[in-house]
């Protein structure tokens, strides 16, 4: 079964046991934040990865992806402050936070094995309907119509960067390969029937202009500036991790104004100058 529907059904799992035992501050699926839905997927490939993985190993797993991103212990969840109550060493934590580790385990590998929804959409692109005699692919060679069909009044992407919009029943063109990520979500999307393209001499419908390929540049080309921005702080980091207490100092004060005491470990130096660099940005 495909990754993402794996982390959906183990976020929502994870939601209904909070919910459980008292806690209602977990967002559904659909409202959670791009941050909580690649830490799910993260989870579920290292299960996928590691068949035989513990749930303490997933713990271990979880945590070392919350620190390097620069998250530590709070009593309270706060994504703005990076604090989170479960920045523990598994020992440390309760039996209810254990058991989510349990929980999120057992639902991998419950769908791991479950027929995946790729073969779903390919059968759906190829049942599209065809008219003798005309060209129907609604778009450009190489590109598929994607409808949405969900619930809500509109549904905007937070999940694949695309920054796409749909109201309800409105149908989308977009690149075969981005289109099979939206149809995978049978319960959201579906493929739609082709359209005639006029001839070259035949003026087109003036419908509502399809901003589809506009909005699909402008998500790449931020994609690509957050892309060099995070390579650039990646860089940034890995030159903080070999500087020496003067350097650590000399940087905290030169980029941030900051004071640093010599007297505190180097490991806690490149702490304090990293929350800079995360909390101020680079300079």
């Amino acid at each position: 079964m495909n990754v993402l529907v794996i982390a959906r059904v183990a976020h929502m799992i994870n939601l209904a046991y909070c919910m459980s035992i008292g806690d209602d501050s977990q967002p559904s699926w659909e409202d959670a934040p791009d941050w909580q839905k690649k830490s799910a997927v993260a989870g579920v490939e290292m299960h996928l990865a590691n068949p035989n993985a513990t749930p303490e190993q997933s713990h271990e797993s979880w945590l070392a992806q919350k620190l390097a991103d620069g998250w530590t212990y709070g009593e309270v969840k706060d994504a703005e402050k990076k604090q989170h109550p479960c920045c523990l060493p598994y020992d440390e934590l309760s039996i209810e936070q254990k058991s989510k580790d349990y929980l999120f385990r057992g639902v991998v590998h419950a769908l791991k094995d479950l027929p995946d929804a790729d073969e779903a959409v390919a059968q759906a692109l190829a049942n599209l309907p065809k008219e003798a005699g005309a060209a129907l692919t609604g778009a450009p060679v190489g590109q598929v119509g994607v409808k949405y069909i969900g619930r809500k009044p509109t549904f905007t992407d937070h999940l694949y960067g695309t920054g796409l919009t749909f109201e309800r029943n409105q149908v989308r063109y977009m690149p075969t390969d981005i289109g099979r990520k939206f149809l995978r979500h049978a319960d959201q999307f579906k493929a739609a029937a082709a359209v005639a393209i006029p001839a070259a001499d035949e003026p087109a419908a003036d419908e509502s202009a399809d901003d589809t390929a506009e909005l699909l540049a402008k998500a790449k080309a931020k994609q690509e500036l957050e892309q060099k921005d995070e390579t650039a702080l990646q860089d940034v980091r890995q030159q903080i991790g070999l500087m020496t207490k003067k350097a650590l100092t000399d940087y905290a004060m030169n980029n941030y104004r900051q004071k640093l005491d010599q007297a505190q470990k180097v490991d806690e130096l490149r702490r304090q100058v990293i929350g800079m660099v995360d909390q101020y940005g680079l300079v």
